[in-house]
Parts: structure tokens; C-alpha cells; sequence
């Protein structure tokens, strides 16, 4: 039997692969009713929910596992990708300008942040790759994505807020669409920060939200399966991708909200599922 549901969701990690107790796919076991299925070439359960149309298949941290899984589903016969609306959910890494801890961000555009010459303290595009490596996702579906984002109701913690205070940040958690860039180099602080805005900008991207470690594969998969305008990236700001002013990034990159993410993330992702299902 094959399935053919309305919304996949994929989330990348369970809390088998991250040390702490976090995952981003159980608040969605709390959220539906879900059968589970094999599907060869996926580690984890995929799962799906015949009532909701919804279809959950967590990929496994970083871009070859996201793409190994999406291109499993993709060329597999349990799943059938042909009309769904594919979305990564999960948290992420944000630039303070573009926005704050809590804050969800729908992608318009995924960028890789890793192919790239790097020659001392600047970057610029490989020569013998022709391609940028930047996904424009479908503006139609992003917008479409944007206006159920923005009903969800975000929540907020004073965890959130005692980090928020180190940055002189005043913000409360919002939804914006902005780019992802995707690396599988996890970075923190303002140098490293600057070769991922030099990186951007080598590609005609003009700044970014939101730092994670799965949608170019998942992005590079879903292009190669002819399913890319299908694509959708939701990513909620966990932690900030650089110390504040003055600070250590050795101390602030242990400032996290991993839970605040989740729980964001996931009550804007089940909005935007809820509303590309039949």
C-alpha cells in the first residue's frame, strides 16, 4: 500500500541523537494520532496520521542524512511525494539583527553555506562550480506559508528572556520570512558569523535569519525528484548564532531555548500543515 498524504513533515533529530532531552519530533506524537511503516533507507519510524493527511518522517542531523532520507522517501514506494507539501521543522540558529530567541522564520530562499572558497578571513564562489547553491523556494507557497504562520499563537519563557537580556534585546518572539543558510559546520560568534554573511553575499544574498544543518540537502534532493516547488523550511531561533557585545562565544554558545524552539516551531509548523491538508 502505498500513501498519499497531503503534508509530510520532516523534522531532523529524535532524542536519540542529541544528548539533552530535547526532540523535534515528539511534540508531534503529542499532537496526532500516528501508525508507523518501515521505509528502506530511513532510520527512524516514519510515521503518518490518516486523519490529518499528514505524513512525519524525521531525517537525522546534518545534510547527507536529510538528503539520504528525502530522496528515500522520494524514490520509494511506501510514500508517494507527487501532490504533498513537504516541510522541514525544527529549530535553528539566528542572527540577532534579523531577529530574536522564539522568533519563527518561513525560508524563502535556503542557502549552502558550506561550498565555497574560504582563503584566510574571506570567502568567494568555487570556480569550477558552476551552480550557486542557493534554492529560491516557490513565492506563491512561502506567502501561502507565511499567512497560517503568522495565526499561530508563540510562546515565550523567562529562560528566553534572561538571554535576551545579556543582548539588550527587548523583543518578543514573531514569524517573518527570511532566508535559511545550512551548513554542517556548527558556528557561533561574530567572526565566524561574518564568513556566513560573506558567503550570502557572494550569492546575491543580502542577510539571513536563520543558521541549520538540514535544508540544502533536503533542498538538493527534492530538486533532483522534480518536488522542489513543493518545499517549505519553518526553523524557530533556539539560541543566537554570535555572542553578545563584549561577551565570550566560548560562554554564549551555551545560551540556549532548545524547548522554546521546539515547542514554536512545532505549533507553526502544525499551522501550516493544517493548512495545505485536504
Amino acid at each position: 500500500m502505498t500513501l498519499h498524504p497531503d503534508v509530510v513533515v520532516l523534522p531532523a533529530f529524535t532524542d536519540a541523537e542529541y544528548t539533552g532531552d530535547a526532540s523535534e519530533v515528539e511534540p508531534w506524537l503529542d499532537r496526532y494520532e500516528f501508525a508507523s511503516l518501515d521505509v528502506p533507507g530511513v532510520v527512524h519510524p516514519v510515521r503518518h496520521a490518516p486523519d490529518a493527511g499528514l505524513v512525519l518522517a524525521p531525517t537525522g542531523i546534518g545534510k547527507s542524512a536529510a538528503a539520504t532520507t528525502v530522496s528515500a522517501l522520494a524514490a520509494g514506494e511506501a510514500v508517494a511525494l507527487d501532490d504533498a507539501t513537504i516541510i522541514s521543522v525544527g529549530i535553528a540558529g539566528v542572527a540577532p539583527a534579523a531577529g530574536t530567541l522564539g522568533s519563527v522564520f518561513v525560508a524563502d530562499r535556503v542557502v549552502d553555506g558550506d561550498i565555497k572558497l574560504r582563503l584566510g578571513e574571506t570567502t568567494r564562489p568555487m570556480e569550477w562550480l558552476v551552480d550557486d547553491y542557493v534554492w529560491e523556494l516557490d513565492p506563491a507557497l512561502v506567502d501561502r506559508a507565511a499567512a497560517a504562520a503568522s495565526e499561530a499563537v508563540l510562546a515565550d519563557s523567562d529562560a528566553a528572556q534572561a538571554i535576551r537580556d545579556e543582548y539588550d534585546d527587548d523583543r518578543s518572539p514573531t514569524v517573518g520570512v527570511a532566508p535559511t543558510v545550512c551548513g554542517d559546520e556548527v558556528y557561533h560568534g561574530t567572526a565566524a558569523a561574518a564568513q556566513i554573511e560573506s558567503r550570502c553575499a557572494t550569492v546575491g544574498v543580502d542577510g539571513f535569519a536563520t543558521t541549520e544543518m538540514e535544508d540544502a540537502g533536503t533542498a538538493t534532493a527534492l530538486e533532483r525528484f522534480g518536488l522542489l516547488d513543493q518545499y517549505l523550511s519553518i526553523r524557530a531561533a533556539a539560541n543566537f548564532d554570535r555572542e553578545p557585545a563584549g561577551g565570550d562565544p566560548a560562554e554564549s554558545i551555551t545560551r540556549d531555548v532548545f524547548d522554546l524552539g521546539i515547542e514554536n516551531a512545532v505549533r507553526v509548523g502544525a499551522a501550516v500543515a493544517d493548512e495545505f491538508a485536504d
